[in-house]
């Protein structure tokens, strides 16, 4: 199978210019011009921009609860990322019931996800039940092709949170083997605290979600794992950074030489805490995420943080939670909605790329380079990818966005599907869109839709807008990302 992409320019994290890919076999072979046919396949990228295949860096389909029920989209629903220009996601692997963390990898690729997801994936650990053997698990994932682990410092009460000694005793593990360790940082007491006071006032609406996770929290819990992972001389990725308290947090740690990579999600970049604000509490809590949404001037600060790397990663965070399970905040006996009760997530894996051009690139916020550093190139060298995935170099896969940036259009579930009955980016402009997408060389999207067959999925009474397959394939990550580069200076 031989592709030509011709008369586009060319847009890496490092440079631009104009030059026509010629993929074979899955691979870009060559980067040049004039080549020799015949072609099974030529497509015309003139007037366009071509970009790597987006990797998203932090993913949750099938996630579980910490009841055991699913409450995200299943795999059948992940070809909206490729439609939204991304190639590969980074999915979350939790503990199945009653399984230790190799065995759930094993179950999710070869069970969960198999046949059914459209991207190519790669896997993040998440470690949500620690037990005596969790340790001596940490190098097999490594083997595995898992080089990253995923720690949740919230949620306390539950399987999920993770104690201080459980986090130090992962770092120092994963150090030995070249895992990067990340973690959700909220700190679990503040949010306990501030939640159950304001249910004690009788403050039960969407909005005391925002209310009740405060900035500092963040900030605390950010600062912390830091030093943690400093003294464990282990690197450390805080995910979904959501305020400028937290993004300085990582600031000095990043002046001061320490191994830290922060992500932010476009959510954070594009909306505000005030979607919460709803009266309707069965709109408003389609924006129920966490951390929260925060007050529109954080937005600012974190694409400043962005350009000047002290975030290096964009992930969409896509939860992908359906509406009928957002209802589950529904006090049937009380007659309310009680925001504790609200399952937390947004879908998002779709919107990511859009959402990064339009208020990003388009808004002359961010370079077009930036932009594929920190949704393609940063996530590949952080989760050991990379040049595998996240860039377009001779040896890359074949993964290619032909981007057409004179696109114009309003953000609707219709016109940017979710998998879901809603998006949280509706109503919003959008400048941009993936024309053309190639997976190893396979057209899988052409004039911004997906290629392959659809058809309605029903999974525990809940019909989601699925494919009828996935060609995905897992691509295993090495050890000793680019966290440890950072470690190294």
């Amino acid at each position: 199978m031989r592709v030509l992409v011709k008369g586009g320019t060319i847009v890496t994290a490092e440079n631009e210019y104009k030059a026509d890919i010629l993929i074979e076999d899955e691979k870009i072979s060559a980067i040049g011009t004039h080549f020799d046919g015949p072609f099974d396949r030529v497509i015309d990228a003139t007037g366009k921009f071509v970009l790597p295949g987006g990797v998203d860096n932090h993913a949750h389909f099938e996630a579980l609860n910490t009841d055991g029920v699913t409450t995200n989209e299943p795999y059948e629903t992940t070809w909206v990322a490729l439609q939204g220009g991304t190639t590969t996601i980074v999915d979350f692997c939790t503990n199945e019931p009653g399984m230790n963390l190799v065995d759930s990898v094993k179950y999710r690729l070869d069970v969960r996800s198999k046949g059914k997801v459209a991207p190519d994936i790669a896997i993040h650990a998440c470690c949500t039940d620690y037990t005596d053997e969790t340790l001596d698990e940490i190098p097999k994932l490594v083997e595995m092709g898992v080089p990253t682990m995923k720690l949740f410092l919230a949620y306390k009460g539950t399987s999920l949170y993770m104690d201080d000694m459980k986090l130090l005793n992962c770092l120092e593990a994963a150090q030995k083997c070249g895992m990067t360790m990340m973690v959700h940082a909220e700190n679990p007491d503040v949010l306990d605290k501030c939640r159950n006071g304001e249910a004690a006032k009788g403050h039960y609406e969407p909005k005391y979600h925002y209310m009740t996770r405060p900035p500092y929290g963040e900030a605390e819990a950010v600062s912390r794992a830091i030093r943690f992972a400093d003294a464990a001389k282990c690197p450390m990725c805080i995910v979904h950074v959501s305020c400028e308290e937290a993004g300085e947090e990582i600031r000095k740690a990043r002046a001061e030489g320490k191994a830290v990579i922060g992500e932010t999600c476009p959510h954070y970049l594009v909306l505000d805490k005030h979607k919460m604000d709803d009266p309707d509490w069965k709109i408003a809590c389609r924006w129920i995420c966490s951390p929260p949404l925060r007050d529109k001037k954080e937005q600012d600060y974190l694409w400043n943080a962005l350009n000047h790397d002290w975030l290096s990663v964009c992930g969409s965070d896509n939860s992908g939670i359906p509406l009928e399970q957002k209802y589950w905040g529904w006090d049937e006996e009380n007659q309310r909605c009680d925001f504790r009760k609200v399952p937390n997530g947004c879908p998002g894996a779709g919107d990511r790329m859009n959402a990064m051009w339009t208020y990003g690139v388009a808004a002359g916020r961010m370079s077009r380079q930036k932009f594929v550093d920190v949704c393609c190139t940063a996530a590949a060298k952080l989760n050991g990818i990379y040049p595998q995935k996240g860039t377009i170099a001779v040896g890359s896969d074949g993964d290619i966005v032909v981007f057409d940036p004179d696109y114009r259009s309003t953000i609707s579930v219709e016109s940017n599907p979710t998998g879901l009955a809603y998006n949280v980016f509706e109503g919003l402009e959008q400048i941009g869109r993936a024309e053309t997408v190639l997976l190893r060389g396979n057209v899988v999207v052409e004039n911004g839709k997906y290629t392959g067959e659809l058809k309605d999925i029903v999974v525990d009474g809940v019909t989601y807008h699925g494919c009828a397959g996935g060609d995905g394939k897992f691509i295993p990550g090495k050890p000793y990302g680019s966290g440890y580069d950072l470690l190294k200076k």
